[in-house]
């Protein structure tokens, strides 16, 4: 009797663990500075958001071109292009459950595009 009273302790011990420890989640709302020329965000995130302002996306083209837009929830919005081949790459693993994060030039050409997807990130919803 005493082992299974001990068995039953272990295994709400570890259904209690499970649960304190399910995975993580997050999201990332669009973020527009135009100040230091940057836009992030995740795209579940947008996609999902409450406002109808918020938006991010990226296009590429057979000509080797990239451009990447954000709108924030304020209405403020960015945009840039690239036609460098490492981030067109870099574009074309986006899926719309992915994080990005991008800098650009005064000229609004793409100067570094970061890309993340992880279940941690929201998915998008209909």
């Amino acid at each position: 009797m005493k082992k299974s009273g001990m068995m039953l302790g272990l295994c709400v011990a570890m259904g209690l663990s499970t649960a304190s420890f399910a995975g993580s989640k997050g999201g990332m709302s669009v973020y527009v500075d135009t100040v230091n020329r940057h836009f992030n965000g995740s795209m579940g995130t947008a996609r999902n958001s409450a406002d109808s302002n918020q938006n991010l996306y990226c296009y590429i083209s057979s000509s080797g071109y990239g451009v990447c837009m954000a709108t924030d929830a304020a209405g403020t919005n960015a945009s840039c292009f690239t036609n460098n081949a490492g981030m067109v790459s870099v574009i074309n693993s986006l899926n719309s459950d992915s994080y990005v994060q991008i800098s650009y030039d005064s000229a609004g050409t793409c100067t570094s595009i970061l890309v993340g997807t992880g279940s941690h990130h929201d998915p998008k919803q209909p």
